[in-house]
């Protein structure tokens, strides 16, 4: 078995910015991990910590020897390794814009975006192209959905303007 790790004792302010990383911390690995060096600094032992967060006693080991080596900094994940993100930050606000307006508004004929659409509406703007996966990944990223199209209510869809005018140009509807 492993010998027992003893937390250095932690300072006031430390302990104040745990605190606000367990409770307000966005990433919940970040606040599982914030936790386990409250439960240390409270004096369980660390199979006991285990069974409070539902990790095994070698991540709660691993979680212990970051806090002891890098402090807070040490909770949040390390950046992954890989290809950078294509999407620029320019992009990422001017999508960001886009989804919560009309298609049409930017001129294109469309009832709803599209991952292919917001792709084309990216390459037009920046001349960059971008893949339609990669518009559908940063939009989980950011918050936003891709979803199919659903159908429509027809006494709402009909008052909407112009609705007589699309229905005269559809056949067969």
């Amino acid at each position: 078995m492993y010998p027992t790790l003893k937390l250095k004792p932690i300072r006031r302010r430390q302990l104040r910015r745990l605190r606000e990383l367990y409770d307000e911390s966005p990433d919940p690995r970040v606040r599982q991990r914030a936790q386990v060096i409250l439960l240390a600094h409270a004096g369980c032992g660390t199979a006991e910590m285990a069974t409070i967060t539902h990790q095994s006693a070698m991540n709660v080991r691993r979680t212990l020897h970051r806090f002891m080596a890098q402090g807070c900094a040490g909770l949040p994940d390390s950046p992954r390794p890989g290809r950078p993100a294509s999407i620029t930050p320019a992009m990422e606000v001017y999508l960001r814009a886009a989804v919560v307006q009309s298609p049409h508004e930017f001129g294109l004929s469309r009832p709803g975006w599209t991952t292919q659409l917001l792709a084309r509406l990216v390459k037009r703007q920046f001349r960059q192209t971008v893949s339609d996966e990669c518009i559908r990944q940063h939009l989980g990223q950011i918050g936003g959905v891709c979803r199919r199209p659903t159908w429509t209510v027809k006494h709402i869809a009909q008052a909407q303007p112009g609705y007589a005018q699309k229905k005269a140009g559809s056949p067969g509807c």
